[in-house]
């Protein structure tokens, strides 16, 4: 008989200190993973990979892989003609071509997360509509619709002697550890030139979708987050992107993300990234053609696993598909 006690729940409750969901240093070149609205703020098809990982050194480290895409669908304009006019007339001058005020988005995204014993792989279908309030300000909605397969792997769980959780993990493992669901997630930003807010609901659904009957638990829990920047350029010399990101999953402390970005005219950028009681990351990469990015950063925690650690690495690809 087994005696367990999970090993892997310090690393688990380390990993969901702030959500149960992936957490990313390059946010500010990623944020529709956050918030589904947020593809509207791209007019080109895009096509991204990344991995990253976390806590080098500790054991069973949090680690994420992930593909994702996205495009704008068409809206064809229209002409509007007067039909006051005689058909006689040339109406060359009285034409006007109608520019829709909405845009719409469609994408995908691949995620695989796995922390300690405990692993998800996510397949989700986002759509995205922008909708023009004025010449200035634009609101886009957005929704992800989410699959997602939950794992237990056994042979990472280091057990230990305690009778009373003896029985409900041989339940456990005897009913299957793995759980499929669906969820979904909305999203609402305002954006205009050098401005945007955005706030999303991701996994608002909870577990009320389940798909199973065993004693398998995975305790999906609705996650906020609300994320705004700013962006200055002095023209000839260097963008500057601002972000910040807050993330609240109840019952944890709310999450504090800080990052900025410094765009050089030879395309090759800079940034920071500070995450409250957690970490400092140092972001490079460089962008060609305005098509191809490359971007890497560096995790150096700052809390009391500081001495426990190597830190954390994330690379991310993304390619541009439009002119």
């Amino acid at each position: 008989m087994k005696k367990i006690l999970f090993g892997f729940v310090i690393l688990f409750e380390i990993n969901c200190f702030s959500q149960q969901l992936p957490q990313f240093t390059q946010f500010i070149n990623n944020t529709s993973l956050f918030n589904p609205s947020m593809m509207g703020m791209e007019n080109d098809a895009l096509i991204s990979v990344g991995g990253r990982w976390q806590m080098l050194g500790f054991g069973s480290e949090p680690r994420t892989a992930f593909i994702c895409g996205q495009t704008r669908i068409s809206n064809k304009s229209k002409r509007l003609l007067n039909p006051s006019l005689r058909i006689s007339k040339d109406n060359t001058e009285n034409d006007s071509v109608k520019q829709t005020r909405f845009s719409h988005y469609a994408g995908g995204q691949l995620l695989f997360d796995s922390y300690g014993a405990f692993n998800r792989t996510s397949l989700n279908g986002l759509y995205s509509m922008s909708v023009d309030l004025n010449p200035e300000w634009k609101l886009l909605a957005g929704l992800k619709f989410a699959y997602s397969n939950f794992g237990f792997d056994m042979t990472k769980a280091q057990v230990a002697q305690n009778t009373d959780i003896d029985q409900e993990y041989d339940s456990y493992i005897a009913n299957g550890s793995n759980r499929n669901s669906f969820d979904l997630s909305a999203g609402f930003t305002l954006v205009s030139k050098n401005y945007f807010i955005g706030f999303a609901a991701n996994q608002f659904t909870k577990t009320s979708l389940d798909l199973n009957t065993s004693n398998s638990y995975f305790d999906q829990r609705m996650h906020w987050n609300l994320i705004t920047g700013y962006t200055y350029a002095i023209p000839g010399i260097v963008d500057f992107q601002g972000m910040i990101l807050l993330k609240k999953m109840a019952p944890t402390p709310l999450s504090i993300e800080l990052a900025l970005k410094a765009v050089l005219p030879n395309q090759l950028w800079f940034g920071v990234h500070f995450r409250n009681r957690a970490s400092v990351g140092f972001m490079a990469g460089f962008i060609i053609d305005n098509k191809f990015q490359l971007g890497y950063s560096l995790d150096l925690n700052t809390n009391r696993l500081i001495s426990l650690t190597n830190g954390g690495h994330e690379l991310i690809l993304s390619y541009r598909f439009g002119n």
